[in-house]
């Protein structure tokens, strides 16, 4: 297969399907070039055994070889701050992640697919169709946004009428959707109750409701984990998931923290200062992260004979004590290998770990690695 090098899109067999992009918005030469044992279909998708999450989902809203969203050059700025630039993305049926720190785009991107907000330059489509001033587009998507947008004061069933009425639906088919979205959400009890004293997933699940009562192609989730319980996330996760499998509805989600990406889907953007930085499969993406040097500082009770055991490791780049000689900083080259080997280097050393914790285990930390490759 070729390269679609005007959209920054490498559809490769057999080959690492991800493309890092310098920061004049060029592909860097031979970032495709590393070959791995994963067959790949002449879409790029994994045919591995484990690919249910994720899975690109035949259905009959949109085949595969549709286009989702779709970004070339895109640009929108205000005054001299910056929100997308030079954006180059192709996104097909499925689940799609976009992942990125705070202020790293992600909104601006969401508005301008939902044609909220007009680019200064460049193009975008949404199913194959401008967003700009386009209402009949708009009714074909369904959009949960990252802020508080539900009435306090209605119950759920009245927030989910107002939201259907909008759309133009009304009467029995209004009230059937209201019950199927509810139902499909797990929300079908606490419709007669007013929003305002829902918990933080209520909320979450009854803004996804008001985004599927019209029953669209394509939804658009910005960050619909965000300030939710480990349990709950889990919840979303597995419903965000259903949605593309049991429903056939094209997702696409945000998040800054990449292992809630990498539990709904194996598809992901990575966004930083406005580009997309890393297209590709989740599994490969994160193969390139773990070459990025970590930093891991080890406190506990003879931590000394612990640093000496790895400083045999092949894997340590450095070892430097802390105050007091009870914490170290470890930099290590393969921290999956670190990782990996650390149980064991423990009990072999004999020390008492009481906390361990990484200090660039963080976006910002990754993305700056990424880009100055």
């Amino acid at each position: 297969m070729g390269r679609d090098k005007s959209r920054g899109i490498t559809l490769l067999c057999n080959r690492l399907d991800i493309r890092i992009w310098h920061t004049d918005g060029n592909p860097r030469s031979g970032s495709c070039g590393i070959h791995r044992n994963v067959h790949r279909s002449a879409f790029g998708d994994r045919l591995d055994e484990d690919t249910e999450a994720g899975d690109r989902k035949m259905t009959g809203r949109a085949s595969e070889s549709d286009t989702v969203i779709e970004t070339v050059a895109l640009s929108k700025w205000y005054g001299e701050v910056i929100g997308v630039n030079n954006f180059n993305l192709r996104i097909r049926p499925g689940i799609t992640g976009i992942v990125g720190p705070n202020g790293s785009g992600k909104s601006t991107l969401f508005k301008l697919a939902l044609g909220l907000i007009r680019p200064n330059a460049g193009d975008i489509t949404v199913l194959d169709e401008k967003p700009w001033r386009n209402a009949p587009l708009h009714s074909s998507i369904g959009f949960c946004p990252d802020y508080e947008s539900l009435p306090t004061e209605a119950t759920g069933r009245e927030y989910l009428r107002l939201i259907g009425g909008l759309h133009g639906m009304k009467g029995d088919a209004l009230s059937k959707r209201t019950t199927e979205v509810s139902d499909i959400v797990g929300m079908r009890r606490a419709l007669d109750r007013k929003t305002g004293g829902y918990s933080r997933g209520m909320k979450q699940r009854m803004k996804i409701a008001g985004a599927l009562i019209h029953d669209p192609d394509l939804l658009i989730l910005d960050e619909p984990l965000s300030g939710t319980d480990p349990l709950v996330r889990k919840e979303l996760i597995d419903l965000i998931k259903s949605l593309n499998k049991d429903h056939g509805h094209s997702v696409v989600v945000s998040s800054h923290v990449l292992f809630e990406i990498e539990r709904m889907t194996h598809d992901v953007v990575l966004i930083y200062k406005g580009r997309a930085v890393a297209t590709g499969d989740i599994y490969e993406i994160r193969d390139l992260i773990d070459k990025h040097p970590h930093n891991i500082i080890v406190e506990g009770e003879g931590i000394e004979s612990l640093a000496k055991i790895l400083l045999g490791e092949g894997y340590t780049v450095s070892v430097a004590y802390g105050d007091g000689r009870n914490s170290i900083t470890v930099q290590v080259s393969r921290p999956d290998d670190f990782f990996n080997r650390l149980p064991e280097l423990i009990q072999q050393s004999g020390c008492a770990v009481r906390t361990m914790y990484s200090l660039d285990d963080n976006l910002e930390a990754i993305f700056r690695y990424l880009v100055g490759r």
